[in-house]
Parts: C-alpha cells; sequence; structure tokens
C-alpha cells in the first residue's frame, strides 16, 4: 500500500489523484475503477472540472508497451466517485485521502503566502532604490549596481511562485546585468 502522501501528486498546478491509485488503495481491479467513473450520474460540466480522462503506456512483454485508460481526479471528482465505495477500509481511506489533499494544499498555501511577501518586500526594495536613484549621479551608480540583483531575485521568485509541471525542476538562468 502507498504512503498517504503518493495519494495526491501536483498535475497541471492542481491537486489530483488518478484511477490507478484509486483501485490500489481500495483494493480494486483497475477496471472496475474505470467502470465506476463510465457510471457516475453527474452533469458534463462536474465531470469536465473534475475528471480527466487519458491514457497511459503499460509495459508489456518484450518491451512493448500498450495503452491503457487512466483518470486523474480531483479531491471533488475522488469524492464524488468513491462515496459508493463502501466497508471499513474503504472509510478509512476516503478519510486518508481527504486530509491528504487538505494537508497538501495548505502546505502550497504557507509556501504561496511566504513567496508574496519575500515578493512584495523586493518590490518595496526596487521602489525605494529608484527613489533614491533620483538625488544624484553617486545614488544612480548604486541604482546601476543593485538593480541586476533586484533582477535576478525577481527571477528567482517568479521561478519558485510557478508550480513545476510534471515534477520537472530547473533553475532559471541569470539575467545579464
Amino acid at each position: 500500500m502507498l504512503e498517504a502522501s503518493e495519494y495526491v501528486m501536483v498535475y497541471d498546478a492542481t491537486l489530483v489523484t488518478d484511477s490507478l491509485r484509486v483501485a490500489m488503495h481500495f483494493g480494486k481491479k483497475h477496471g472496475n475503477v474505470l467502470r465506476a467513473y463510465d457510471e457516475l450520474a453527474c452533469s458534463e460540466t462536474y465531470r469536465a472540472l473534475n475528471f480527466e480522462l487519458t491514457m497511459q503506456g503499460i509495459p508489456g512483454p518484450n518491451g512493448a508497451t500498450r495503452k491503457e485508460r487512466l483518470v486523474r481526479m480531483t479531491k471533488d471528482g475522488f469524492m464524488f466517485m468513491v462515496m459508493g465505495f463502501t466497508g471499513k477500509e474503504a472509510a478509512c481511506i476516503k478519510e486518508r485521502y481527504i486530509c491528504e489533499f487538505n494537508k497538501m494544499a495548505n502546505q502550497l498555501e504557507q509556501i504561496g503566502s511566504s513567496l508574496w511577501v519575500r515578493r512584495l518586500a523586493l518590490e518595496a526594495r526596487n521602489a525605494n532604490s529608484f527613489e533614491w536613484a533620483s538625488f544624484g549621479s553617486k545614488r544612480m551608480l548604486e541604482r546601476r549596481r543593485e538593480l541586476p540583483k533586484i533582477r535576478t531575485e525577481r527571477e528567482q521568485l517568479d521561478f519558485e511562485m510557478q508550480p513545476p509541471l510534471f515534477g520537472q525542476i530547473s533553475q532559471p538562468q541569470e539575467l545579464a546585468p
């Protein structure tokens, strides 16, 4: 069984889980979870907002791969789908999923708040530097030395504030002065 932190992932800047993880955690065949998805009695709007049907490659014999359906779902989509699953283990897993979604959402919110505080402080420093530069040539030289640092720090903060896609993280290149 996967750890609770593996229930939830960030995909395209959204917290999601998928039908394969649901099948593993509930001890169901993936095909049965896909059937539950197919039989959901929700509106097309709700389905479009909370579920994404995609294909994944499954390794087969001799290095061959086959395509299999996979459904990514938001917390709301997950809850809608698994409300019909029953049993003590199902109830425990539903509770763990909810807790993990909330925990990850709180962590992302805290990180975002911290980054915004840093960004606002940087912009205040930049504005102050700009104001002082208008008081003479000595201050203008200081501004010219400080501006590349401010630009580099702004670019780094912008990078940190954007969630990486597909878990790939690469550092931004430094700006030229």
